[in-house]
């Protein structure tokens, strides 16, 4: 069996679809700009191929004897043009399906309002002229980073802040994105085109307050507040994530699926328990 390369291996998603494989005994190779930091996090559990997109040598002995491509990187002005270099030599290689981890739907659908958005929508519509099997998964907001920096801000004393505090969000824990994409990496055959992945229900900031208010035994207060304004000349990263929170205010994200009860035969993990997990290890590490 060839093993399964996996880009944007040592990030939050990265290294969970990664420890996911490894516990399912594939044999996994990742590529990585940083292959001391991954050896630290992985050891010999992984093949570890030293290299980055842009350097097509490196990029091409990662992919040697590869069938299965999981293609992850960070929001960069790079991802169109990266994602799209390691797409022409995963099909040069002979790389017969690749799993792209997308931008949220409401990034992508309709155009034009995120620049994060555009770039993943670029890479999605060359992935479907290619001759690879292939399927991008939208994941809308992570607990792990939005929710978990909300609960962070309550534990230090803060409210927590909205520019809209009934404009819902599909939260989907990261989880559940690293279990999906590990069962379409093993699946048999895959349908194509895009998911939008989902968690279970649409939570507006003041229902996140009253629940971890509820869990805490505490009041939460729950403010609207505007985001600063970001100028033309801030870096890609900080204006898309500017774009995201405008979108989010508008109710874009207010929105579920059953994609992940279909394809996993469960129901996507809950906030309510995201939030009682949390606040229980962030106890424990107090304690």
């Amino acid at each position: 069996m060839s093993p399964i390369l996996v880009t944007g291996a040592t990030g939050r998603l990265g290294q969970l679809i990664v420890a996911r494989l490894v516990e399912q005994k594939r044999q996994v190779r990742i590529l990585t700009r940083r292959p001391e930091a991954a050896h630290g996090l992985f050891g010999t559990t992984v093949q570890i191929a030293a290299g980055e997109f842009a350097d097509r040598i490196s990029l091409n002995a990662a992919l040697r004897g590869i069938g299965t491509l999981l293609l992850l990187s960070p929001i960069s002005q790079r991802l169109a043009a990266d994602q799209i270099g390691v797409a022409n030599a995963a099909e040069s290689a002979g790389v017969r399906r690749i799993i792209k981890i997308s931008g949220s739907d409401w990034t992508i659908d309709p155009p034009g309002s995120s620049i994060s958005g555009d770039a993943h929508a670029a890479v999605e519509q060359y992935l479907r002229r290619l001759p690879v099997e292939s399927i991008s998964l939208r994941p809308n907001a992570w607990m792990q980073v939005s929710l978990a920096h909300t609960i962070a801000q309550v534990l230090a004393g803060n409210p927590v802040t909205a520019a809209n505090l009934d404009a819902g969000i599909g939260y989907i824990d990261a989880r559940d994105i690293a279990d999906v994409a590990v069962h379409l990496l093993l699946a048999e055959k895959i349908a194509g085109g895009a998911l939008n992945l989902t968690g279970q229900a649409v939570k507006t900031p003041r229902q996140i307050a009253d629940l971890i208010a509820t869990a805490l035994g505490r009041r939460v207060a729950a403010i609207e507040k505007r985001p600063p304004a970001v100028s033309l000349d801030t870096d890609f990263e900080h204006r898309a994530v500017a774009q995201f929170a405008t979108l989010i205010a508008a109710g874009r994200a207010a929105v579920t699926t059953d994609a992940v009860a279909s394809l996993l035969g469960r129901p996507p993990r809950s906030v309510e328990n995201f939030i009682l997990d949390r606040l229980a290890a962030e106890a424990a590490l107090a304690g």
